[in-house]
């Protein structure tokens, strides 16, 4: 692996305009979770379950979303509390349990999911062809950095 290069002060400057811009979008598209009562905490919870269809360690899951044991059990609970998720043996160690997105959970998710998903298409259909088209060559670059980020958990 080669050593990672110190950015210039314009890639500098692009990466803290690209933060604060995705930061912007994301807060408004996580409106209607929030209309719904899903904090982003709660919301960030429910999309990593379902990078793991068969479960996931309560304390794997809190490393994922770097909150602290305590904080996971009460966010659990919450999630439980509201039919979100369950708690079921791993399938590896019948002696753990894991946690998994419930159907009640994947429903919630994908109705707030379709609402942004509406809610932008939208505003996409507003802009100009040129504009869209940057923002579709911009989905692969945005994907490999999400991705990077992803695969270290």
């Amino acid at each position: 692996m080669s050593p990672r290069r110190t950015p210039s002060r314009a890639v500098t400057r692009l990466a803290g305009e690209v933060r604060t811009e995705i930061n912007r979008l994301a807060y408004h598209l996580r409106t209607p979770a929030t209309r719904s009562g899903i904090t982003p905490t709660r919301l960030a919870a429910l999309a990593a379950l379902t990078r793991y269809p068969d479960g996931v360690r309560q304390g794997d899951l809190a490393e994922v979303l770097n909150i602290s044991a305590p904080s996971m059990t009460r966010l659990v609970e919450i999630l439980e509390e509201a039919g979100w998720v369950e708690r079921r043996r791993d399938p590896d160690d019948q002696r753990c349990l894991v946690l998994v997105l419930s159907p009640v959970g994947h429903k919630t998710l994908d109705a707030l999911r379709e609402e942004s998903a509406t809610v932008l298409s939208g505003e996409l259909a507003e802009l100009t062809s040129d504009e869209r088209a940057a923002l579709a060559a911009a989905v692969p670059v945005l994907r490999k950095l999400a991705d990077r980020h992803l695969d270290s958990c």
